[in-house]
């Protein structure tokens, strides 16, 4: 691929990300109340799909770094959204685990979520609808491919 191509593709991505959230996800603002950015939930998603695990590995599976990580966490355990727990075979590692609360608030956003990023969908034809998620199935199956960081 030539390098004007290249340049515009990487101009198409970043506005990309801004419309995406914009006519998809405007519905957060209405979560506000919660006063939770999408990476509590991301990690919170983590916790529900794959049980207890130690905060480097929700870190690396949600793409936010160590440092970072420990203010997400400490900010769910104090909402009683998350808890710490001792590993089982290693003393040295703490384990994060999700609680009731945080799967009751995971399952409300996803129900929330879910209705509304609908309802914006269903403005689109059937034709677009098709379109549009046989565009997302090839941008996710391309991005799989790219190299692990």
């Amino acid at each position: 691929m030539d390098e004007e191509r290249l340049n515009q593709m990487v101009d198409d991505i970043y506005l990309f990300f801004p419309l995406f959230r914009k006519k998809l996800f405007k519905h957060k603002k209405k979560l506000k109340q919660n006063r939770m950015s999408h990476s509590y939930y991301h990690i919170l998603k983590v916790l529900k799909k794959c049980g207890e695990l130690p905060m480097s590995e929700i870190g690396r599976m949600v793409y936010i770094s160590k440092s970072n990580m420990t203010s997400l966490i400490d900010k769910l355990v104090a909402n009683n959204l998350a808890e710490r727990l001792p590993d089982k075979n290693d003393r040295r590692v703490i384990n994060i685990a999700l609680t009731e609360g945080g799967n009751e608030l995971l399952n409300e956003w996803r129900k929330h979520s879910n209705n509304e990023i609908k309802m914006n969908l269903s403005t689109l034809s059937d034709k677009d609808l098709e379109k549009f998620s046989d565009s997302v199935k090839n941008i996710k199956e391309i991005l799989n491919k790219m190299g692990n960081d």
